[in-house]
């Protein structure tokens, strides 16, 4: 009965960790996406001679590009969790446990 319980609850958290994997990598593609637009408008401005847009794009690319980091970092942080205890023979305790990520709220995926 426990054993079946486990295993319940492993497949839970596995899935719990693959959406968090999933939403997390969409909002990397989404501030991808993001900071491509606002290198390419800042070389538009800077073909103009719009000196302040320019100023403006480039300090928006900027932003974007420490979040790109941020975005990075978590979905290699959910990718970890999902591989690191199969590797270390955990997954038995550690999948469990995660099913408990199912009673955190999801943050919407939207851009900036």
């Amino acid at each position: 009965m426990s054993t079946v319980l486990l295993v319940i609850l492993s497949v839970l958290g596995v899935g719990a960790i693959l959406l968090r994997l999933a939403r997390s990598t969409a909002r990397l593609l989404v501030v991808v996406a993001e900071g491509t637009a606002a290198s390419g408008l800042a070389e538009v401005s800077a073909r103009r001679g719009d000196l302040t847009a320019l100023q403006e794009r480039r300090h928006a690319a900027a932003r974007l590009r420490r979040m790109r980091r941020r975005r990075a970092g978590a979905v290699l942080l959910w990718l970890l969790l999902l591989v690191v205890p199969i590797i270390l023979g955990e997954a038995h305790r550690i999948y469990p446990l995660a099913s408990l990520l199912w009673l955190l709220p999801l943050r919407p995926v939207r851009g900036t």
